[in-house]
């Protein structure tokens, strides 16, 4: 660091006069008043320096901590979204001005830039450093001191993309898995946009395996098993998917209030009304296209089965939500082209909240009234209070939900998912963006990325970001 050196040369000087000195005074013959009055301004003048030495190194460490932090801050938000060098910059003059210390009486002028091929922030920093005797200034032209620290975001062998977004900001568990849940997600990021300090809970004998586990508050990790990088107080994700348009629906029902318990049943693209409910040993084929289901759910249960290659499946107006229970059979793939190319399950905006009726276990999971998704309300003894908040609920329970290829994408409601088998494990990929993820009963999500075994594209939003790793350097 140039101050060092700076200050290696004020230190030799000073060592030099003191030197002079010494061989003054024994050279030189008379009192000892004689000798003292003589020997005072140079021991003056080196404990002012000392002083102001002390200052300006005191500066110089306090300002290249400072440095180091904001690399790595914005090194950290590297690994989860994309970056400029105008964010980085902006990035790190926001991180120093909120942590410098109160008193600093000089500013601190930052620089920030993306180098090594965008995989590393480089951070550089000057202050004028406070030297209460000024001896520095005069003899030494000791201006400003500096820092300088590079972070480097280590690569993935594959670059790892945002599989799992929970968007609820003030969620007690956005992301929850309870007592041997699993989530299985190579290849991906896994992202809590909750501010609470449980913003991700795993349970007891829980796993997750991925690339990145990252929460805007905090991870309640109660004894699982955790296979990857855990990172808090993570940036906020705003919601890759909030301006993609949605497609129109048809104003004419395609079938209303419809329940097929037996038979082959093919259906094509539409609106339907009232709720779609497959039952039993029926079977539905659904034609490739966009499916609207207005004003009621899509419900497979017992041994029914649904497939459908090239569909979008939309959920509109009152109690629209999906629910595969049982031993239905799932097998479903997003279109590979179009509007909705992509998209798999779909809530719209336009859905109409209504009383959550989905908790119905009591207090398990130990929901607090701060949780927006539910609103339920616990005494500490467990007993259920309150219920009611304004929400859908979708819900996966059968075990033969293994093909979901595309994106799920629920922006205001609950994802519930209780298989005793592996979901979507047969995909090629499945992507998640809801209000709030809860695993129970021990099921495995896995979140696959190749990518390039399907046709299905990735929607647009859902980006490669740099890496997973963070390494500081100089």
């Amino acid at each position: 660091m140039s101050s060092i050196r700076i200050m290696q040369g004020v230190l030799s000087r000073i060592e030099t006069a003191l030197t002079a000195l010494r061989q003054f005074t024994r050279s030189t013959r008379g009192t000892t008043a004689v000798t003292l009055s003589l020997a005072m301004p140079v021991v003056i003048g080196a404990g002012a320096f000392a002083v102001d030495y002390s200052s300006v190194t005191s500066t110089a460490n306090r300002l290249q901590g400072v440095i180091d932090s904001a690399a790595l801050s914005v090194a950290r938000e590297m690994t989860i979204s994309p970056m400029t060098a105008t964010r980085a910059q902006d990035l790190a003059q926001r991180f120093v001005a909120a942590n410098i210390p109160a008193n600093t009486p000089y500013a601190i002028t930052v620089t920030a830039g993306l180098i090594e091929n965008n995989m590393a922030v480089e951070v550089r920093g000057t202050q004028q450093p406070y030297t209460p005797f000024g001896m520095l200034e005069r003899f030494a032209d000791v201006q400003t001191v500096s820092a300088r620290a590079v972070a480097r975001v280590t690569a993935s062998p594959t670059s790892a993309k945002l599989c799992m977004l929970s968007l609820g900001d003030k969620i007690n568990g956005g992301i929850y898995l309870h007592n041997g849940s699993k989530i299985t997600a190579p290849g991906c990021i896994i992202q809590s946009n909750s501010t609470s300090k449980t913003g991700v809970i795993i349970n007891q004998g829980s796993v997750i395996k991925t690339n990145l586990i990252c929460s805007r508050g905090g991870i309640k990790n109660q004894s699982s098993t955790v296979d990857g990088p855990i990172v808090t107080d993570c940036p906020s994700m705003n919601d890759p998917l909030a301006s993609k348009a949605e497609p129109v629906p048809s104003l004419v029902c395609a079938g209303t209030n419809l329940n097929y318990k037996t038979g082959n049943i093919t259906l094509n693209p539409g609106t339907y009304c009232g709720g779609l409910t497959i039952d039993k040993v029926a079977k539905v084929t659904f034609n490739p296209g966009v499916y609207h289901f207005k004003d009621g759910p899509l419900i497979v249960k017992k041994d029914a089965e649904i497939n459908g290659n090239g569909v979008t499946f939309m959920f509109r107006g009152k109690d629209a939500y999906f629910r595969f229970l049982d031993n239905s059979l799932i097998n479903l793939s997003a279109p590979s082209s179009g509007a909705t190319a992509g998209m798999l399950l779909w809530e719209s905006t336009q859905f109409i909240p209504g009383l959550s009726a989905w908790w119905n276990g009591g207090c398990a999971g130990a929901i607090t009234d701060d949780d927006d998704i539910n609103g339920t309300v616990c005494d500490p003894t467990g007993s259920l209070l309150v219920k009611g908040k304004k929400t859908n609920e979708n819900h996966i329970n059968s075990n033969r939900a293994r093909t979901l290829t595309g994106t799920i994408y629920l922006k205001r409601s609950l994802l519930l998912i209780d298989s005793t088998l592996p979901v979507a494990d047969l995909s090629p990929y499945t992507l998640l963006v809801a209000n709030k993820v809860d695993l129970f009963d021990g099921p495995n999500l896995t979140l696959n990325s190749d990518f390039s075994k399907t046709t299905v594209p990735i929607p647009s939003g859902m980006t490669a970001f740099g890496g997973s790793q963070l390494r500081l350097g100089y």
